[in-house]
């Protein structure tokens, strides 16, 4: 999403105003079939980054940094009736090198917006400090028992890959996303149709301008018919969609195997340039008991359709639709094949810890992760975890040159990071 200009002086903007008063109706006694209090949560990070000698962050003086962050997100979802109203506020501020670092790598693959209103204001964006205030949640809802019908920001999940979502067109969640409680919310309109035998249709339409502040054209925006129904024991989705000009199909199966899950999806998009490229994952899941404890082990393979397996890859010479994808925050591998694998094991009730390692089957490069979950109450939890590219340079996970003659590399950093999370 774009930030619109710093607020001059220290006016706050109409977006605060609206979130204050709605606020103040919820605190005020709004009542009415449900809880409908002002809930939210509380987050304190802070991440340890550590970058190679030739990478980007280098190249700019934040081969180590330590980055602090703090988001607080307030929630007012009222109910009358049939009717419902989903209000989320957003406040985050950012201190450290790595804001003014995204500030200078956003310049080399600039992002078109991601939805149609720019509800972001920027309080502080100098340095190495950047404030946001926005509205993530902005719907209003009717529902009966077989009809569900929402307008304004909101967001939808599809698709059933644990770790890569070829299926999920609307702000899908990175594998390294740290962070995973709230989607980005996109302005649309979505439609479900239920049935009695389980079945559902959705139909969702999310205008967008093509460049921030323009108006809306067909080519930016995106519409999708997204069916879900059981066909010989087995539930199998349908998925038909006009994405950014190009049409995207989806076929998704899953099954038992045993006292285990398995997923399969395959994803083909017609691009309106021509040429037709075609993702897929293939998963299995299964609970399991490890020295004692219960776990859930996972493995899954994702063939990236718009990947390049071309070992002397840059991010000068990424394929155009592949780049269109990274830019958009659809995709955020470069190769075409992986396989990743893990498991979430619970120690105690108290306490999850999940090990997950991506292995790039074309250049061989490997991301490793891990993070704990501890909860320290009902409504307080710490988080803390650690996440490694390793590989050597020109490989996806060591680093992709900037240009063919660059002896700069791009690549994640490793990072330490530690999670407080207050809920209200």
């Amino acid at each position: 999403m774009s930030a619109s200009p710093s607020w001059p002086g220290r006016k706050p903007p109409a977006l605060l105003a609206a979130l204050a008063l709605a606020t103040a109706l919820a605190a005020g006694g709004a009542r009415a079939q449900s809880d409908n209090d002002l809930h939210g949560r509380l987050e304190l990070s802070d991440s340890g980054l550590f970058s190679n000698g030739d990478s980007i962050e280098a190249a700019l003086g934040a081969k180590d940094s330590d980055e602090a962050l703090a988001n607080l997100r307030l929630t007012w979802e009222p109910v009358w009736g049939p009717w419902s109203l989903q209000i989320h506020g957003v406040a985050t501020i950012e201190d450290g090198p790595a804001v003014a670092i995204s500030r200078a790598e956003a310049t080399l693959l600039p992002a078109p917006p991601a939805t149609w209103l720019n509800l972001t204001d920027t309080f502080a964006g100098r340095g190495d400090v950047l404030g946001q205030a926005s509205i993530d949640r902005l719907a209003v809802t009717y529902t009966t028992p077989d009809l569900v019908v929402r307008v304004g920001r909101q967001a939808i999940s599809w698709g059933s890959g644990l770790v890569f979502r070829p299926m999920d067109l609307f702000d899908p969640f990175s594998p390294s996303a740290t962070d995973t409680e709230w989607k980005p919310g996109v302005d649309m309109l979505y439609v479900q149709r239920l049935f009695a035998d389980g079945s559902d249709v959705q139909f969702i339409v999310a205008p967008r301008p093509a460049q921030p502040g323009g108006p809306l054209t067909g080519d930016a925006s995106s519409a999708a018919l997204h069916v879900h129904t059981t066909i010989a024991g087995h539930e199998t989705t349908f998925l038909i969609a006009r994405d950014h000009g190009d049409w995207v199909g989806g076929l998704g199966v899953n099954g038992a195997l045993g006292g285990a899950t398995w997923n399969v999806e395959v994803v083909p998009t017609v691009l309106r340039v021509g040429g037709t490229r075609v993702s897929g994952i293939a998963n299995i899941s299964d609970g399991v008991t490890l020295f004692g404890h219960n776990a859930t082990v996972f493995a899954e393979y994702f063939h990236n359709g718009f990947g390049d397996a071309n070992r002397l890859l840059t991010l000068e010479t990424l394929p155009p639709d592949l780049e269109d994808r990274l830019v958009r925050g659809q995709l955020f591998d470069t190769r075409r094949d992986y396989l990743a694998g893990g498991l979430t094991l619970e120690v105690n009730p108290l306490l999850t810890v999940s090990p997950t390692l991506i292995a790039d089957l074309n250049d061989g490069s490997l991301f490793a992760l891990v993070a704990g979950t501890y909860s320290l109450s009902d409504n307080l939890t710490l988080i803390a975890g650690a996440q490694a590219p390793i590989g050597p340079a020109r490989t996806e996970f060591g680093g992709l040159p900037l240009s063919p003659g660059s002896s700069i590399l791009f690549a994640p950093p490793g990072q330490l990071y530690v999670q407080l999370k207050r809920y209200f």
